[in-house]
């Protein structure tokens, strides 16, 4: 579906699009004139192009005390897609891999081969949660898809020399392009070694903490396993230990490391009856 809506697009409906990505962070919904000036293209004209769009689900138009536009999912999702596209760095879309409620994940052929191309999707109501605790002020909550998906692929960026993640490709809008790996999530596979792997794991995430990264959302969905090795995956809610201001946010931190930990040790001990000290075990990552 995505590679046959892209297909549909044309020049001018793209330079259009790049008027409303490069002023959003400005303009809850970006006024046509800003987008006609942007763009290049004639006023009247990218009008047209606009309701074309909005026709499409690709963007949303407000009539306030002017005309605006900002992007749907879709439409920030196939213009993310293209700018990729632009620098010869995709170069086809394969097949939907899953979909959840944060993301949308293809496969897809890069110049370095087959990789994964995930798409952040955040809904409204997350948004308004996440504004109440940071200052986006007015924008549109398209946004934070763009903030998720860059704070996804910095995480990974900082961990993937010392930690078994995918490797980052590259970020372009709400999309990050990375390593695809052949592994099945943890709560898919029976482990034969339930106890080394989870010894691995806390190992691992001892060293994303050296590294300045909690994770944020560690579970067995979003661990994959093969034979060959674990990979950590899904870093959208990443926190980064060097933006931290403030002993609150340490503290915050800390306790969220310690969620990540306590959920999936309990995973194990539910799992396969392996009986480990959560509070021993985040006490000693702090300390390292």
């Amino acid at each position: 579906m995505l590679a046959e809506r892209f297909r549909k697009l044309r020049g001018l409906a793209w330079r259009v699009m790049d008027g409303i990505f490069e002023n959003m962070w400005d303009y809850k919904y970006v006024p046509i004139e800003i987008i006609a000036r942007d763009s290049g293209v004639e006023e009247h004209k990218a009008e047209k192009v606009l309701k074309t769009l909005s026709n499409e689900k690709l963007i949303e138009l407000k009539q306030t005390e002017y005309l605006g536009a900002a992007f749907t999912f879709l439409g920030l999702s196939l213009y993310s897609l293209n700018r990729f596209v632009r620098k010869n760095i995709v170069t086809m879309l394969g097949e939907k891999m899953g979909e959840g409620k944060e993301s949308m994940v293809y496969n897809c052929i890069s110049k370095w081969g087959e990789a994964v191309l995930k798409f952040h999707k955040v809904g409204y109501t997350s948004f308004k949660r996440v504004r109440e605790k940071r200052d986006y002020g007015d924008l549109h909550y398209t946004v934070l898809m763009i903030r998720s998906a860059k704070n996804e692929f910095n995480a990974l960026k900082k961990l993937h020399s010392k930690v078994s993640v995918p490797k980052p490709y590259g970020w372009e809008g709400n999309a990050v392009l990375m390593e695809l790996i052949d592994a099945k999530e943890l709560y898919k596979v029976r482990l034969e070694n339930p106890k080394e792997v989870l010894d691995y794991i806390i190992e691992e995430v001892r060293e994303m903490w050296k590294l300045g990264i909690v994770h944020g959302d560690l579970s067995q969905f979003n661990i994959l396993v093969n034979p060959e090795g674990i990979w950590f995956i899904d870093f959208p809610q990443a926190i980064d230990l060097n933006e931290i201001e403030t002993d609150e946010e340490l503290r915050m931190a800390e306790e969220i490391l310690r969620r990540d930990l306590t959920n999936l040790i309990s995973y194990f001990r539910k799992t396969y009856r392996v009986e480990v000290d959560a509070d021993r075990i985040v006490e000693e990552i702090l300390k390292s």
